[in-house]
């Protein structure tokens, strides 16, 4: 009669054992950036890399993400940076860009881009040359008494950005978090 109860209890508890899921490790996704009077938070989208070393020193910004492998030979690459700002006004900026590109390719055409971010003024365009490069820029301004302004930039050459990649540059756009214009240096 005991064995009996100790078969049908352990017998339980492996049906129990089965029964239940693993629960999956969190994804360690979220970035913290931060350097000389600033620091924010980004998130990777799925697959993608955030590098803040080498590449992204190689593009002059804070961080650059990267697409999954099998989309690499796609050359595209999603920036971002902090800027000091003048002011408030954050289109002046972006239509300044937008001039130094006039300047640059005789040829490019713009579009507006429409992205927003939850919390800050986002102003965003498109700057192209069909078949030869396409550049998806937008400027968010974390608000007044903030001296910094985030850019994020995508790049692809020679076609549109997909679906996919544009959902990235969204999703990026989108997860930033301005956390201190001042952070505590390293000792």
């Amino acid at each position: 009669m005991i064995s009996r109860l100790i078969c049908c209890a352990l017998a339980i508890v492996m049906l129990a054992g089965v029964m239940t899921t693993a629960q999956p490790a969190p994804k360690l996704n979220n970035l913290l950036i931060y350097g000389n009077g600033y620091m924010f938070g980004v998130k990777e989208p799925d697959g993608w890399h955030g590098d803040t070393d080498l590449i992204a020193s190689k593009y002059q910004v804070n961080v650059v993400f990267l697409p999954p492998k099998e989309s690499r030979k796609n050359d595209v690459t999603i920036r971002v940076r902090v800027n000091h700002k003048t002011d408030e006004n954050t289109i002046e900026d972006l239509e300044y860009d937008m001039q130094g590109y006039r300047k640059e390719y005789s040829a490019v055409q713009f579009s507006d881009l429409k992205i927003s971010h939850d919390k800050y003024k986002t102003f965003a365009r498109t700057a192209y040359i069909p078949k030869s490069f396409y550049e998806y820029v937008a400027y968010l301004n974390p608000g007044t008494g903030n001296p910094f302004i985030f850019s994020v930039a995508m790049s692809k050459k020679g076609e549109p950005a997909t679906e996919a990649e544009l959902k990235a540059f969204e999703s990026i756009l989108k997860s930033l978090v301005w956390l201190s214009a001042t952070p505590t240096e390293k000792k």
